[in-house]
Order: C-alpha cells, then sequence, then structure tokens
C-alpha cells in the first residue's frame, strides 16, 4: 500500500545497570550489624581474611571507597562495559523508608559523591533506586529523584537522561507509574520477574508508558527487565550458581532479544560478585 514509507527496523541493544543498594561492605552498616557480620566471618565462614579486613575498610573509607571492599566492583564494572562497547547505569538509593530493606549510605558522604564523579566521567550513567515504600508514594519518590539530581548537580554532573528501577521490583499499577512520571524521570526499568527471567512486559523493547485509568500517555518510557542476576544463580529463585547452566540461560535471553532486535535489559547488582566464577559468568554473558 505505501512502498516509499521508511520503515524504522529495530536494532539490538544491551543495557546493562546495576542497583547500588551496597556500596561498601563495612563502611555503612550500623555498627551493631558491622560486629555480628565480623562474627559470622569468623565462626560461621572461616573467612579470616574478610575478618582481618573489614575494620579496615570501615575505619579507611572516607573520601573514597576502600580498594580492598569485596563489593566495591565499580571501576571493574566500568572497564567491562567499557571493553565491549557499553555504558553501564548505576541507581543510587536516595531515601530510607523502611530501616531494614534500604541502603545504610548516605548520597552525600564524601565517598559516594567521588563514586557518582568518577561515574560520570568514564561516561557511564547515574540514576535512581527508590526506597522500599515509595512504590506508593509519589511524593517521597520525588523527593529521592530530586535529592540525587540536586547532589549531582553540586558535583557539575549533566545528564539528559535520568531513570532507575524501584527497590526489590515494587510495583502498583498505575500508581507507581504515575510517581515516576511526577519525579520527571525519562525512564523506568522495573517491570520484570525476580522469581524467573523473561518478559514480563511481553516484549524486549522501549515502550512509552500509557496510563489505562487515566487514558493518556506519559512522557515516562517503560524500559523493561530480562534478567537479574539473582533471579538465575540464587538459591531462593532459580538456584543455578555461577555455573554454565546459567550462563546458558542469560545468553539464551540474549539471543532471543537479538534475533527480534530488541533490548536485552541485564541488572547485576554490584555486590553479587563472591568470586571469579561470579564474575567469569558476567563478563562471558556481556561478550556473547
Amino acid at each position: 500500500c505505501w512502498p516509499r514509507l521508511d520503515l524504522r527496523s529495530p536494532s539490538f541493544k544491551c543495557l546493562v545497570s546495576h542497583d547500588v543498594d551496597r556500596p561498601s561492605r563495612a563502611a555503612f552498616v550500623p555498627f551493631n550489624r558491622f560486629l555480628a557480620s565480623m562474627a559470622s566471618d569468623l565462626v560461621r565462614r572461616r573467612d579470616f581474611r574478610a575478618f582481618l579486613s573489614a575494620p579496615i575498610i570501615r575505619f579507611r573509607t572516607h573520601d573514597r571507597l576502600h580498594s580492598a571492599d569485596p563489593v566495591n566492583t565499580f571501576s571493574w564494572l566500568m572497564s567491562v562495559s567499557e571493553h565491549h562497547g557499553l555504558q553501564s547505569a548505576f541507581y543510587f538509593i536516595c531515601g530510607r523508608t523502611d530501616p531494614e530493606k534500604d541502603a545504610h549510605y548516605e548520597p552525600e558522604h564524601p565517598a559516594i559523591r567521588r563514586l557518582l564523579r568518577e561515574i560520570h566521567a568514564r561516561g557511564h550513567e547515574i540514576g535512581l533506586h527508590p526506597s522500599y515504600r515509595t512504590y506508593c508514594d509519589a511524593q517521597r519518590l520525588a523527593a529521592e529523584a530530586e535529592r540525587l539530581k540536586k547532589i549531582c548537580a553540586g558535583e557539575r554532573i549533566v545528564q539528559s537522561v535520568w531513570g532507575g528501577r524501584m527497590h526489590f521490583l515494587r510495583w502498583s499499577h498505575p500508581t507507581t507509574l504515575r510517581a515516576w512520571e511526577s519525579a520527571r524521570m525519562t525512564y523506568d526499568s522495573s517491570l520484570g520477574y525476580a522469581d524467573t527471567p523473561g518478559f514480563r512486559c511481553g516484549t524486549s523493547y522501549e515502550y512509552p508508558a500509557f496510563d489505562l485509568e487515566a487514558d493518556r500517555q506519559l512522557s515516562l518510557r517503560i524500559r523493561p527487565l530480562v534478567a537479574m542476576e539473582c533471579t538465575v544463580m540464587a538459591e531462593r529463585y532459580l538456584g543455578l550458581g555461577p555455573t554454565d547452566a546459567a550462563r546458558e540461560r542469560f545468553i539464551a535471553l540474549k539471543n532471543v532479544c537479538r534475533a527480534v532486535g530488541g533490548n536485552f535489559t541485564l541488572l547485576w547488582h554490584n555486590s553479587s560478585f563472591d568470586g571469579p566464577e561470579e564474575r567469569a559468568v558476567y563478563e562471558d554473558v556481556l561478550a556473547a
């Protein structure tokens, strides 16, 4: 009917992001939890290296994260992304609406500010990881978004895109959708399954958000989440661990997205690299 119509061909993208729940293993946790963690390292895990390094990491984290901190994987994550021509997105928690579920760091801390500057200087993205109860509180979510943007402005960090993901993937439709919109965020990447990887939105393409109750399209974009590392590897979910089976599961999903020119949206927490096996799986998935 329209032989001269110029149809847009979708192109495959790998979009990798990292929820920063714990930027440090020892530096920001309450002192009683810090002591309990040290006791666990010594008695339960018999990890003497972790036991001895924990106080050094805690008391020497001032204006930067300690290089020996096992969850300080930020530079390595950026290097892996850069090697594959990718941009990592790091989503920071900027509020505390549930003391048991939310992070213990403050985004204004000098070490976190320095991390934000380093992420931006290397060409990667900074985003928001709204705290636990904001999924049904638009005012709190907007305040946390504004807090992050204010900190970034103070560090002369300018971005044209501001996105993120809900903590624990908490979502109430359309309440959470409207909260993101009112916070003037560019995109949300929460809509994925916690207990199984795949296509909760029925697609891997990014698409404009639509408020069904109000019958209107929003300025917010929805970036479906295809896979999260703990969904595939953690015992409480699929329990595949850092194995060939996990590697194959990630790559199979990536190939499905590639076949249709979609987006393989991968969430991998900065604190989820317990050993070389996890790092090997991560690098192989990005390289595939």
